[in-house]
């Protein structure tokens, strides 16, 4: 395994050697964020508060992610059939679809990031996202679930459109509430703590979606009953019109508790001194690094072979995209490097950060972790409905399912704290993913008049991987200040816009993959309304879809661990150290 290497100690102690590689240019003094301009301006070290954070404060953040969590669970369980059943879309069009807009997502989320670490008011850097776009956030999710009267390809250019813009809202206030809990405090463990209450509360927010999504699609979409096959059975007789209205009722509701996790929370750790502007230099540093462009066009070949389903025909027209963009990129370069004058440029604060993210080898540890634990569990999310509703025989079942669930997970997420301690972070989510893993897998041999056992296995899959969204989010943290460790500059922001990005790729990838797979299992959707038997070959697939295929990504997703760096002795280290340049800069700044 690399070792750490730690920082040149000379660099980390010299205030005058560190100024001019500091980032977090816009931010306000400490506190509840309440000063002005000139006091922000001559703030020359990091002010780090390690007390106690209040209950009240760990609750108010907590609250955040249950607003996101409205969202997410319902994208997770619901989406997809939404697309498929109500809306009118092939599953395969969804697919597609959810992949292509994530192209969108890689310019997008590192862009918020980046304008997040340099946004200034006397609110703070990130918290002013809560409140700016809390409203966007509700109207784009509600316009997602609305079913206009249009033919299928008008059907398809509305969903590309609203599923884009609710990602952007998605990540605008996503990822500056992520990157608000890397400064809410200083201190790895109440950092942890902060963690836990925040993924209690989204789990909350994902019962509530799980246990009452279907009850209020019938509530408000009327219901009726049926004889199939002379068992009586209720149906939604309007589900367009259930969906969208439950989806108004998340919507309000996410506002209300983003406003309340911005009232409640207050931005403690502060950069060490502030910079003047580098967007000049930001805009020709996007238009000149190679390594840069090559990245970019690298992850556009890979979602381009993904959405077209590995589809040889496609394979050499991606590769001439590839090929001719290669060299456009060449072209703006070297025509930019012309232009520009011999005058002096000040350093790109961006592509300092840039550099640092890559260098930063526990973050990039944790985007392939991150990336393959949520294509398993997406894949596996998005096949629940049609797994009991096709398969086992009854939908009424996945409500339970998807509750019991959470509430293990939640009683799984209580034990964090004392598992952390007794495996330290690396080690607990390596043996939790491959424990999940294993009750993941037991599915595929598991009978349809089986229900009991489906709910044993789930149960006990969800309560060994419950503390792993909080251990999870506890080392992003980590990650940000190791790298601010190694390069004496910090970038909260871009590390978990970053971090966001992976998730919403691995969510991206494993809803279009649940996508593909019912088109390859060759899923037959309703007829105007009405439930076609499906073929042998479909009801395997969902099988495979509920086992072995996320129980892969799982397994994966637990090699990539092996990987990370930072143990426990590495992170008290870093606090220390941390502690120690704050001391000598203040020390400098007093003298």
């Amino acid at each position: 395994m690399t070792s750490v290497t730690p920082p040149d100690e000379s660099r980390a102690t010299d205030p005058a050697a560190a100024a001019p590689h500091a980032s977090d240019p816009y931010a306000p003094p400490a506190g509840d964020g309440a000063g002005n301009a000139e006091d922000v301006e001559s703030s020359s070290r990091s002010v780090r508060d390690p007390s106690k954070l209040r209950f009240t404060e760990k609750v108010g953040y907590g609250l955040g992610d249950t607003a996101s969590n409205l969202y997410w669970k319902t994208f997770e369980f619901f989406l997809m059939y939404f697309y498929t059943d109500v809306f009118g879309i092939t599953a395969k069009s969804a697919g597609t679809m959810m992949l292509v807009t994530r192209i969108w997502d890689a310019i997008n989320d590192p862009f918020v990031g980046y304008i997040a670490d340099r946004t200034k008011t006397s609110w703070g850097r990130f918290r002013p996202y809560l409140v700016w776009m809390s409203v966007p956030f509700a109207i784009t999710g509600i316009l997602t679930f609305y079913t206009p009267n249009l033919g299928p390809q008008g059907k398809l250019i509305y969903a590309y459109i609203t599923y884009t813009l609710v990602m952007m809202a998605y990540t605008a206030i996503n990822i500056p509430y992520g990157a608000l809990m890397g400064v809410i405090s200083s201190d790895s463990l109440e950092r942890t703590s902060v963690s836990t209450y925040r993924f209690v509360l989204a789990f909350l927010g994902g019962i509530v979606v799980q246990y009452f999504t279907l009850d209020l699609v019938g509530f408000f979409g009327g219901t009726e009953t049926v004889v199939v096959d002379g068992i009586a059975q209720e149906t939604v007789q309007n589900e367009q019109a259930g969906f969208f209205w439950t989806m108004v009722v998340f919507s309000l509701a996410a506002v209300v508790m983003f406003l309340i996790t911005f009232a409640t929370t207050k931005e403690r750790v502060q950069p060490k001194s502030e910079l003047a502007s580098t967007y000049k230099s930001d805009w020709y540093f996007l238009k000149t690094s190679l390594k840069l462009h090559q990245i970019m066009l690298g992850g556009l070949a890979l979602l381009a072979v993904l959405s077209t389903a590995f589809d040889r025909q496609a394979l050499p027209w991606i590769v001439g995209g590839y090929v001719i963009l290669s060299l456009v990129s060449l072209a703006v370069r070297a025509v930019t490097k012309n232009k520009q004058s011999d005058e002096p440029m000040e350093q790109s604060t961006f592509e300092l950060d840039f550099n640092d993210l890559l260098r930063n080898k526990p973050w990039m540890v944790l985007f392939g972790f991150g990336l393959f634990q949520l294509m398993g569990a997406f894949v596996r999310g998005g096949a629940i409905l049609y797994y009991f509703k096709y398969y086992a025989g009854n939908a009424g079942h996945a409500p339970a399912f998807w509750v019991s669930g959470s509430v293990a997970a939640i009683a799984g997420m209580l034990l964090t704290k004392h598992a952390t301690a007794i495996c330290g972070k690396k080690m607990l989510m390596i043996y939790m993913n491959i424990g999940v893993a294993i009750c993941t897998a037991a599915f595929l041999w598991i009978r349809p008049d089986q229900v009991p056992l489906m709910f044993a296995f789930h149960i006990a899959g969800s309560f060994i991987g419950g503390p792993s969204p909080v251990v999870l989010w506890a080392m992003y943290a980590d990650a940000a200040d190791y790298s601010e460790w190694q390069n004496n500059r910090r970038a909260t922001g871009l590390v978990f816009s970053a971090a966001t990005f992976s998730q919403k790729m691995g969510c991206a990838v494993g809803a279009a993959m649940t996508g593909f797979a019912l088109d390859l299992y060759q899923y037959a959707p309703p007829i105007e309304g009405v439930d076609q038997v499906q073929s042998e070959t479909t009801l395997t697939g969902l099988r495979m879809m509920m086992s072995l295929i996320p129980a892969a990504f799982f397994i994966v997703a637990a090699v990539c661990l092996a990987f990370y760096q930072i143990n426990e002795t590495v992170l008290s280290r870093i606090e220390s150290d941390l502690r120690s340049r704050e001391a000598t800069d203040s020390n400098f700044s007093s003298s």
